[in-house]
């Protein structure tokens, strides 16, 4: 049954792997989630009953094409062959389009294929779903084996209608894209109707073609990259529920459920994450044009970072002139623009839209011949090869400045929701840069003016004007202070920004487990202990995790310390020891850790702010503590060194633990870099310690050394001025 998942306008298809125990169903769908997805953008899931398991995934990496604005994909499943779970099987079949049916080629599990295909037919009708019109598609698997029915034998005895079917080998991959790709075409053809096409050969067509272009190229030309494990939604029942159909068949579609969210989950998190990366080059877009003085400057910029932002090569600028006319100003990849093309009444798209002032994106692919025909630019684009256009209207304060244009190749595809957003904001920011600097060099005109008339008309005030030209360099000068001053704001407003933004991503998953563990605690008057103990534990650890990323947020204070060196205040290096340990003692007995402090003979002291200098040493200890291995060392060294002429106190941290990779040691200080892959393996924290550790260091003068060898050990050295030192 068609679904249409109106929030992220996509229309899923369900295609069923279905056939005998053992069969390859798992291996073909293995092999196309390899195939299809080789960049890991989507998860393959396993929902389990019993020994059995259901796999499942969506084909999000295939563009299938658009039907009104909305993306076909698919979702794929397999069914468990053992005939012990047909209320499984009979459960994922409801709301089917199309069936795979994986047979065995082995000629003695003739027998299993064909009850198997019985089962089919049944489950089928269980479901409301003729089989004589739901599209079935056969693979003939295992033809590498020996002792094979032969291809005429298995037609004759599972395919008497002559329906499409292939000889695959589901372990190397060969004739499985194939069939895959029959099926697919079957499906869409099949509920065409459905998706209201049915009556338009030529939209029909054109969908095929999609499906042909998408599918074509994973035939198989290589080995695809291994198989990733599948993700395992829901957990085994007991023998005993499976005697009853309809519960199997409940916890079947709630696992299905389950998963589905879990694949929604999985696509709020890379929206989130396009946004994030949209934000951060809006921002940084926002800079360069606020940096920008003349007009020109900002023209350039603008339409070179926004087509390199939507990844297009053809665009271009056209603004109003001083008679009201759109001029194109700026070109891209183009000898012409076709929306700057003037019809038989004298007037352009890109006139039309920029009276609108609203923002125009066409996909080629979605227009209905009717609305070709009333675009006639639209035949320009296509003989171009493009399959999108987007115009943007320049408007600030009320007042259209231009239009911008991009155009999209097939390579790159139609313009999507968040390049829509994007080529918004930036259009926004680019017509305010130019109303500012068109104001800016007005002013700057207006004060040459001025200026040659006063120069022309008296000559008695030439020692005025030169005093006021010294007032303006002083002016200058402080006018680049400001700036100086404006621009360290800005980068303590950012860094506070990109804290609370991590904070709070950071905070997310502890609260909430927190929170889930207290609604089942609360919601139960009895629990067995067992498991009233494991969510107390869930609730400890969160909170642990809690204090620990409050502790780490503390850290950024010091960041927020303006540069200079702190007043002179004596330390007590034995003091500023025990402060730095006392809060790490229960996290080195948890990993039995052994702590060795050496303390040159006759150093007591060093000078500086206490607090800052226990803030740095404390990180640095906190990071050979949490990345060192069980049963291993840190070495906490104090000692006085010559460096060149100057005198330095060391403050040395060594540990055995991971290291790091050489390609990182130039971004471990760096503020909130963390190593690792922050999906699978980020370090807990936020990335302050070493940033914070080099801040404190720099701003008594000193500096901060790092040496590490993965898999061996890191030293970290906080290098600060003695006292009485050599400057």
């Amino acid at each position: 049954m068609v679904q249409f998942d109106n929030q992220y306008r996509q229309i899923k298809l369900k295609v069923v792997y279905y056939g005998p125990a053992l069969g390859g169903k798992t291996t073909c769908l293995q092999y196309i989630h390899r195939a299809t997805d080789p960049l890991r953008r989507t998860k393959l899931y396993t929902l389990n009953t019993a020994a059995d398991r259901t796999l499942f995934f969506d084909l999000l990496g295939l563009d299938l094409g658009r039907i009104r604005g909305y993306r076909l994909t698919l979702q794929l499943y397999t069914v468990p062959g053992q005939v012990q779970y047909n209320a499984t099987r009979r459960a994922v079949l409801g709301g089917c389009d199309g069936i795979m049916f994986v047979a065995d080629s082995q000629r003695k599990l003739a027998e299993a294929n064909a009850e198997s295909l019985r089962n089919l037919a049944e489950n089928l009708r269980a479901n409301g779903l003729d089989p004589d019109t739901c599209p079935v598609v056969f693979s003939y698997n295992k033809r590498d084996l020996p002792d094979l029915q032969a291809r005429a034998e298995l037609d004759r005895a599972l395919n008497p209608r002559g329906l499409p079917a292939f000889e695959t080998v589901a372990t190397s991959g060969e004739g499985v894209i194939e069939a895959f790709s029959a099926v697919t075409h079957a499906v869409v053809v099949a509920v065409a109707d459905r998706l209201g096409v049915a009556s338009q050969p030529e939209v029909l067509r054109r969908l095929v073609e999609n499906v042909t272009a998408a599918i074509q190229p994973l035939v198989r030309s290589g080995q695809p990259p291994a198989a990733d494990a599948p993700i395992v939604v829901g957990t085994p029942a007991r023998n005993g529920d499976l005697s009853d159909s309809d519960l199997v068949g409940e916890a079947v579609r709630a696992n299905v459920a389950l998963t589905d969210l879990n694949v929604r989950l999985d696509r709020l998190t890379t929206e989130f994450e396009r946004r994030v990366a949209a934000l951060r080059s809006i921002n940084e877009f926002g800079r360069v044009m606020s940096l920008a003085r003349e007009p020109e400057d900002v023209t350039a910029a603008f339409l070179d970072r926004l087509l390199s932002e939507l990844k297009v090569g053809c665009g271009s600028l056209l603004l109003l002139d001083h008679k009201g006319e759109l001029v194109e100003v700026l070109r891209r990849g183009l000898a012409a623009d076709p929306l700057a093309r003037r019809d038989d009444s004298g007037q352009s798209p890109a006139e039309v839209l920029l009276a609108s002032r609203q923002l125009f994106v066409a996909r080629l692919g979605d227009l209905e011949p009717e609305q070709l025909a009333d675009a006639p630019w639209t035949n320009e684009l296509r003989t171009l090869g493009f399959v999108g256009a987007l115009a943007v209207p320049l408007v600030a304060q009320d007042r259209a400045l231009g239009v911008v244009t991009a155009f999209a190749d097939a390579s790159r595809g139609e313009f999507e929701e968040d390049a829509l957003e994007l080529a918004n904001a930036m259009a926004a920011n680019a017509a305010t840069a130019l109303a500012n600097a068109r104001a800016w060099r007005s002013l700057e005109q207006l004060n040459r003016s001025l200026e040659e008339a006063v120069a022309e008309r008296t000559a008695k005030l030439q020692d005025a004007l030169l005093r006021a030209q010294t007032l303006a360099e002083q002016l200058e000068d402080r006018n680049v202070a400001l700036e100086t001053a404006n621009r360290q704001l800005r980068d303590l407003e950012r860094l506070k920004g990109d804290l609370l933004k991590r904070i709070a991503h950071e905070l997310n998953t502890p609260v909430t487990a927190i929170q889930t563990a207290g609604r089942i605690l609360s919601r139960y008057d009895e629990m067995p202990a067992d498991k009233a103990v494991k969510f107390v534990e869930i609730i400890t650890q969160e909170a642990t995790r809690l204090a620990e990323l409050i502790s780490s947020s503390l850290q950024a204070l010091v960041l927020g310390v303006p540069e200079g060196r702190p007043a002179p205040t004596a330390v007590e290096i034995p003091d500023l020891l025990r402060r730095v340990l006392a809060p790490l003692k229960g996290d080195v007995a948890a990993k039995r850790l052994a702590v060795q402090v050496k303390v040159a003979a006759g150093l007591e002291e060093i000078v500086g702010d206490g607090d800052q200098i226990e803030a740095a040493l404390r990180a640095v200890v906190r990071n050979a503590v949490d990345f060192n291995r069980e049963d291993g060392s840190v070495t906490i060294t104090v000692r006085p060194l010559r460096r060149g002429a100057a005198t330095v106190v060391e403050l040395r941290v060594e540990d055995t633990g991971i290291g790091i990779p050489a390609h990182d040691l130039a971004h471990v200080s760096e503020v909130f870099w963390q190593g690792g892959n922050v999906l699978t393996a980020k370090p807990r924290g936020l990335g302050l310690g070493l940033a914070v550790a080099r801040r404190v260091a720099e701003n008594h003068g000193g500096s901060l050394e790092i040496a590490s060898e993965e898999g061996k050990g890191t030293a970290v050295s906080i290098l600060l001025p003695a006292v009485g030192g050599t400057p």
